[in-house]
């Protein structure tokens, strides 16, 4: 069975809005990690976040990058649910640092700005991923 080129496409590619829209939102991720008022009685948090936040960047421009370039529909496929998955990794451990945070006049601030960061992008992960395991999943039940 081929696969609907159409479909493969819209479940791969992350509209240029949106990229663009995360990409602001990890700059003032990465501004209030590096920058923001912060504290922990824990030695090298701030590393630590600053550390994850910035795979986290790495892990968001992977999931929203250009799939075309691979040759293969299924390919294109397995390398986005790839992507999703070690985003919601990275995610996760964000999460979990900024968690270990006791005070700072930033925190408040910075933790509702996460949620709200990581539960929109949360939405758009499990949307596309779903529309991603029906693409691999409508090929293997024709192959049956």
């Amino acid at each position: 069975m081929e696969f609907d080129l159409v479909a493969v496409q819209k479940a791969t590619t992350v509209p240029t809005e949106s990229r663009e829209h995360w990409r602001q939102d990890w700059l003032k991720l990465m501004d209030l990690a590096v920058w923001g008022d912060l504290r922990s009685q824990q030695i090298g948090l701030a590393g630590k976040l600053r550390k994850r936040v910035l795979e986290f960047g790495e892990r968001l421009r992977s999931y929203a990058s250009d799939r075309s370039w691979i040759p293969h529909p299924r390919e294109q496929i397995k390398n986005a649910l790839s992507s999703s998955l070690q985003l919601r990794e990275v995610m996760a451990k964000v999460g979990e640092v900024l968690g270990q945070f006791a005070e700072g006049t930033d925190l408040a601030g910075l933790q509702v700005f996460w949620e709200a960061f990581s539960g929109g992008l949360m939405m758009d992960i499990t949307e596309r991923e779903g529309a991603l395991v029906a693409l691999l999943n409508q090929q293997y039940q024709e192959e049956v």
